[in-house]
């Protein structure tokens, strides 16, 4: 069986080809849309307390849950875990003996890993300690790997022999960290035991889902905006269901960056960061604050190293009531349900002029008007970064806007209302076209991956 997997930052889906229709299978039973996965990874902690060790994995929606049932709301509690000795060589060669241990959250019931993806480019990723096991980012990513594939195996009754893998244009604009993300992901799928694979740039994929059906002589601008990149590919059809690319170009931007630009500009000062500190009314330590731009980063406030400072900021901030809301956001796990609360209200300003970020749970009372127009001017950078890189690819394929008959869309972040005005800009209103946001990539891996002559040039 061959399956194309977009395995996205945000959200990942799967498709096969029969030579005449594209399915999306029904990855996760437990999403709203099962043909849209989160790509998420919970692992359930296992073991005993003498030697805790990784339990049960969870992947998707179902993910999302068990990490929200089991941890929000519960008070965060450290205590000093013992994990033995080892042996080390003292500088006269003599070995000795040194305890190991840490600080754990004695009461955690699991990990939720989520935007795994975006540390393929980290080269300060080395491995992450996971109930006492390190794990490395090509580790984590071959579980959910392996996971996917399991599942489509029971969905259509048979092996996947095939598969074509998406990946954007660019992990990074620095070479290196672009091939440091590539070396890793393809490792990860090697750990995962996968069949046969290739890559293809996703936005490559969403032309090939596309030329099957255009006209003759098109010259089409794909613009596919992901959870983590925006990736552009110009191709030209030939009406024959093929097509030839002629510029391909991306940039790190995707719709983790909105929802981080909504959070540092809009709802910092709920939790006091605009307050001053001490009889010398200083501000407000950058240490804590920058790390209320992810729910992860406010996950690793709850530390001990971190948690005496929130403590003392509460006793001497001139907004302690706002402070207090950081310690329940920090210490009782609220981390994640704000930022999904962030996550939608972006979503809505797609149809609706303004909306609220609302957050009512014991200790935190959050009712945040955000209007379009000032989402707009948080995301004013990002809108240049982007329109810099569709210009690029224009220019690339030697061409100008006049030249680009249709512009397809693709991904939840191309939905947002001033990346489509900058495109209309360029292009005309008349070339805007919208595929599924969330399956065009996917169908197009499928059909690419029912290809032998497709999948043999990827291969090389």
């Amino acid at each position: 069986m061959y399956v194309g997997l977009d395995f996205g930052t945000t959200n990942s889906s799967v498709s096969i080809y029969d030579g005449s229709t594209v399915t999306l299978l029904p990855l996760d039973p437990f999403s709203a849309n099962p043909r849209v996965m989160r790509t998420t990874l919970f692992v359930a902690r296992g073991g005993t307390d003498r030697k805790p060790e990784p339990g049960e994995r969870f992947i998707g929606r179902e993910a999302i849950n068990r990490f929200t049932q089991a941890n929000v709301g519960r008070t965060i509690e450290y205590a000093w875990q013992d994990f033995g000795k080892t042996e080390l060589l003292d500088g006269n060669g003599a070995v000795i003996f040194q305890s190991i241990g840490a600080l754990i959250d004695q009461n955690i019931p699991g990990r939720l890993f989520q935007s795994l993806k975006s540390h393929l480019r980290d080269s300060d990723f080395i491995d992450t300690n996971v109930f006492g096991t390190p794990y490395r980012i090509e580790e984590l990513i071959a579980i959910v790997l392996r996971m996917i594939v399991d599942r489509i195996e029971v969905i259509l009754g048979d092996k996947v022999t095939r598969m074509v893998i998406g990946r954007p244009v660019h992990y990074s604009h620095n070479p290196d960290y672009d091939q440091l993300a590539i070396d890793r992901m393809r490792e990860a799928c090697q750990l995962a035991a996968l069949p046969q694979f290739a890559f293809l740039p996703e936005p490559n994929a969403a032309a090939v889902a596309y030329a099957r059906t255009a006209p003759a002589d098109q010259r089409a601008l794909v613009f596919d905006f992901g959870g983590g990149t925006l990736d552009v590919t110009i191709i030209a059809t030939d009406g024959k269901g093929g097509s030839r690319v002629l510029s391909n170009d991306g940039v790190p931007v995707g719709g983790d960056v909105m929802d981080q630009r909504i959070m540092m500009g809009k709802l910092l000062a709920h939790f006091g960061v605009d307050s001053k500190i001490g009889h010398q009314r200083m501000p407000f330590p950058a240490a804590i604050s920058d790390r209320l731009s992810e729910w992860q980063s406010i996950f690793e406030l709850s530390h001990p190293k971190y948690m005496p400072v929130i403590e003392d900021l509460l006793h001497t901030s001139t907004q302690p009531e706002l402070v207090a809301q950081l310690k329940v956001l920090v210490n009782q796990n609220y981390g994640l349900p704000l930022f999904e609360a962030v996550e939608h209200a972006k979503v809505r300003l797609s149809s609706d002029e303004r909306t609220n970020v609302s957050m009512h749970v014991p200790g935190i009372n959050i009712e945040q008007l955000i209007e379009r127009w000032d989402f707009e001017r948080l995301i004013g950078p990002d809108i240049r970064t982007v329109a810099a890189c569709v210009d690029r690819a224009v220019a690339a394929a030697n061409l100008s806007p006049n030249d680009i008959n249709v512009v397809l869309r693709t991904g939840g972040s191309s939905r947002i209302p001033a990346f489509v005005r900058m495109l209309t800009q360029r292009f005309g209103s008349a070339a805007m076209v919208e595929m599924d946001p969330f399956t065009g990539v996917a169908q197009g891996l499928g059909i690419a991956a029912a290809d032998d002559a497709f999948f043999a040039q990827l291969q090389k």
